[in-house]
């Protein structure tokens, strides 16, 4: 079956870090077509920026897709500079925020399909509110919950 037959599914992702660099976290949500949440994953980060929040936010989505068995991705995020430097339209002179960009582009070439798009904020206010609340979390604790 090719993959364009097959269900995509859309990680919604943000990442949060309070001061900028600061407390930082994680959020991200996966939905099915129809619209329902099937998972909201949370993830502390330690210390970050807010770009290697948005970063590590995709990052984290895109391990918990493989790991759940979801091929067909369209990511949705609300931060532009993200976005763009996954694309490679947006030139990164940071060299911990290319490490991250890379091992997203790693992960990319794992799924049958994986796309892209800015969404705006108000369309990505859940995937916002669970990666401020992840600043709380320890680095590196990441909590699932299933919906689905």
């Amino acid at each position: 079956m090719s993959s364009e037959n097959q269900a995509s599914y859309t990680l919604r992702f943000d990442g949060s870090s309070d001061g900028n660099p600061g407390p930082a976290g994680a959020g991200v949500i996966l939905v099915a077509k129809n619209g329902k949440v099937l998972y909201r994953f949370r993830e502390g980060l330690g210390y970050q920026t807010n770009n290697a929040a948005e970063f590590h936010a995709l990052i984290l989505g895109m391990k918990q897709s493989i790991k759940k068995g979801y091929k067909n991705i369209i990511a949705e995020g609300d931060g532009r500079l993200v976005i763009n430097q996954f694309q490679g339209s947006w030139t990164i002179n940071d060299a911990d925020i290319k490490m991250l960009r890379d091992e997203a582009l790693e992960l990319k070439h794992r799924f049958q399909s994986f796309r892209m798009r800015h969404i705006p904020e108000n369309y990505n206010r859940s995937a916002d509110s669970l990666a401020y609340q992840a600043i709380d979390l320890g680095d590196g604790q990441v909590e699932e919950e299933s919906l689905g």
